[in-house]
């Protein structure tokens, strides 16, 4: 997914401080330093979590690939896909860039690890009608903890602090340079380095 978008969002109380505590949680059960990079193809094996991309799917039609792959590759990111009550699929877009599937996987690992559900009247008997199907304080939420994932605070201030340009911090953790800037704004890391060096 693209960076979360400028416009004011609410988020229920705490949220935004409990995605902070859980990227570091998660990266510690994994055995990783709080700013140390996290593929996010690695974590949906650490969770048990298949992926697949729409043609790795069996029985997936010709047309709904061509849907999906060539005339509407732009329309879509990636889809979490609830496979009974507690386990769910991700297909993801694999035409997209690295860093942008990276992005677009840590966006569905947000849906799943913050137990949204999908609202069953809306789901779609296909593939491509399913994908535009999305409640909009879960894509918010998701939006704000997926980029977390992929950009925690601590990463961003090790990178700061170790004099790491933009470029450099998305090239380390495979992100856009779009999502780096944002996060790095939004975060206000480099105002809390100017207040800790006094």
């Amino acid at each position: 997914m693209p960076p979360p978008k400028s416009k004011k969002k609410k988020y229920s109380h705490g949220f935004k401080k409990w995605s902070d505590d859980k990227c570091i949680s998660i990266r510690q059960e994994m055995g990783l330093y709080p700013s140390q990079p996290l593929c996010a193809f690695k974590l949906c094996d650490y969770l048990k979590i298949p992926i697949y991309t729409p043609n790795e799917i069996p029985g997936i039609t010709d047309e709904i690939l061509k849907e999906v792959l060539e005339i509407g590759n732009k329309f879509w990111s990636a889809a979490s896909i609830p496979i009974n009550d507690s386990d769910s699929i991700i297909v993801h877009n694999p035409t997209h860039s690295e860093a942008r599937k990276q992005s677009n996987v840590m966006h569905e690992l947000a849906h799943i690890i913050c137990g949204h559900k999908k609202v069953i009247d809306k789901i779609s008997s296909s593939l491509s009608g399913f994908l535009r199907n999305y409640d909009e304080i879960h894509e918010n939420e998701a939006e704000w903890f997926g980029a977390c994932l992929q950009l925690p605070r601590p990463a961003l201030l090790y990178s700061l602090k170790n004099n790491l340009s933009e470029d450099d911090i998305a090239l380390k953790y495979c992100a856009s340079l779009e999502m780096v800037r944002f996060r790095i704004n939004i975060t206000g890391v480099k105002n809390q380095l100017r207040y800790s060096r006094g």
